[in-house]
């Protein structure tokens, strides 16, 4: 059985996507958020020093549209065809015009 730990601050921000994801799919996850204040001794931890991370079977994935991607591909979202993987895409780059305005 697979298992999926997604890290993060305590906001939504960029780790949104996924759990929507996760929501949508109705699989179980365990998600990880850290104050602020913890999050210097995690760093390290985490591939390019950054979250969102996803953890799936022991190894970090970083990078939310990396993720996004491979959950949507992972439950069985996506990848219909070329054009509803291409509007799976656009919701995922929507939110995140909507993160950096």
């Amino acid at each position: 059985m697979s298992t999926y730990k997604l890290y993060y601050f305590t906001s939504r921000g960029r780790a949104e996507v996924s759990r929507l994801i996760f929501a949508t799919a109705g699989q179980k996850y365990e998600d990880i958020r850290y104050e602020n204040d913890e999050w210097p001794s995690h760093k390290a931890e985490m591939p390019l020093g950054q979250m969102p991370v996803l953890e799936f079977n022991g190894t970090k994935l970083p990078q939310s549209k990396s993720i996004a991607r491979f959950l949507t591909k992972q439950f069985q979202l996506a990848d219909r065809d070329n054009f509803e993987q291409a509007k799976v895409d656009a919701v995922v780059d929507t939110i995140e015009d909507l993160l950096t305005k």
